[in-house]
């Protein structure tokens, strides 16, 4: 997509799946595909990304670049949405696992505008790191909802041992999130979150 001469930017994520998605959906063969998204890529301004949504966000509690970021997760979403459908007419879809994973926080936001999403202030020091792994068929009867510490390095061997692969444990850092493992985080800084306790 293109603003005049010049590759678009930030490129809206719907866009992307809709220049791409066509080439793995109709493939006779299995497929891997991974997706960056690219619309909530700070800074959170008024952007081409934003102006879709605009009218929406604006009708929310939260400062203009909160609004803004929220705008862009839309865009994401709408991204998803698309996906989806392809699938489905190209009857992949009850054969194929969505994963779902934040790679970070939202730099752009300050921990004021963090604290305006979560409704109260923000733990810049853990909380700031909270988020969501969403794993997901559309075979699956009812939802597992998992409640424990994990991180990213988790959803490697999550993944093996739900496809039944093959893997040397020692050689993952992570451990299987559905496993009755207890959790654990470790930050880059050697900070560290457990459910008996934490280490700042």
């Amino acid at each position: 997509e293109m603003q005049g001469d010049k590759p678009a930017w930030p490129q809206r994520d719907s866009y992307v799946v809709e220049a791409s998605a066509d080439d793995f959906v109709n493939s006779y063969r299995p497929f891997h595909v991974y997706y960056l998204t690219i619309s909530g890529h700070m800074p959170y301004s008024d952007n081409r990304v934003v102006a879709p949504y605009r009218d929406i966000v604006r009708s929310l509690p939260y400062s203009t670049v909160t609004q803004n970021y929220v705008a862009t997760v839309m865009e994401a979403d709408r991204a998803l949405a698309l996906l989806l459908d392809k699938l489905e007419a190209a009857g992949k879809l009850d054969d194929t696992v969505i994963v779902l994973s934040a790679d970070h926080y939202p730099y752009g936001l300050t921990d004021e505008e963090y604290s305006e999403l979560l409704g109260h202030t923000v733990d810049p020091v853990f909380e700031i790191y909270e988020n969501t792994l969403i794993l997901w068929n559309d075979q699956m009867k009812k939802p597992v909802e998992v409640d424990k510490y994990c991180s990213s390095l988790d959803i490697a061997p999550t993944l093996s041992n739900l496809f039944g692969l093959e893997y040397d444990s020692r050689l993952m850092a992570g451990r299987d999130i559905l496993s009755d493992e207890p959790g654990l985080v470790i930050f880059s800084n050697y900070s560290f979150l457990t459910e008996e306790g934490a280490y700042n």
